[in-house]
């Protein structure tokens, strides 16, 4: 079972945008019957954060460090907040939407085209993935005859890879997918290769 995986979505945004995200979450987990105590004990500590948030930005001569530390202490307990809740939600996404946090959305990589050609040494194939992303493990898989049956070659956390002591003259069938953040991409399409 996938946990779910929320998200903060404050990239970019302002001190001020972090003081209503904070706000957001506060209200959203006050009185919260459907999420465990463990997930609500922190809204003490964000309400302080948010209040020397508010307060800094808002100061008749305010200070970029002191904003800066405020928002960085917001940041971090919702955080803890958002770690607490992915733990505590039973992969339920409306008690995990409860929090006032929003659901990461899954970061599908698209396959383009799969990349399979001859290699140098006869017996060999280069594959190539036709996609990139940091943190990702690609599953590479060969068939004699894609309708029935594939078998995993390796896995690797390169884009490429090159498959050797195949038997020249015959067909064969390449197909690889990434794996991204826990979150499996679906296979390429398959690429034929009548290896030389």
């Amino acid at each position: 079972m996938k946990q779910i995986k929320l998200a903060l979505n404050i990239e970019g945004m302002d001190p001020s945008g972090i003081e209503v995200k904070a706000a957001t979450v506060i209200t959203s987990l006050t009185g919260n019957a459907t999420l465990p105590n463990t997930s609500t004990i922190y809204v003490p500590l964000l309400t302080t954060a948010r209040v020397a948030l508010h307060d800094s930005i808002h100061a008749d001569h305010p200070d970029t460090l002191v904003i800066t530390q405020a928002k960085n202490q917001v940041i971090k307990v919702l955080n803890a907040i958002k770690a607490s809740v992915e733990l505590e939600c039973n992969n339920n996404d409306v008690v995990a939407t409860s929090s006032g946090l929003e659901l990461k959305q899954n970061t599908l990589v698209k396959p383009k085209v799969f990349n399979a050609v001859q290699g140098t040494i006869s017996g060999s194939v280069n594959l190539v993935a036709p996609f990139a992303s940091v943190h990702a493990a690609y599953v590479w898989e060969m068939s004699n005859d894609p309708i029935s049956s594939w078998t995993q070659l390796k896995i690797t956390n390169t884009t490429s890879c090159t498959i050797t002591d195949l038997i020249a003259g015959n067909k064969y069938w390449f197909r690889v997918k990434a794996i991204v953040h826990d979150e499996e991409q679906p296979y390429t399409a398959p690429h034929m290769v009548h290896v030389v």
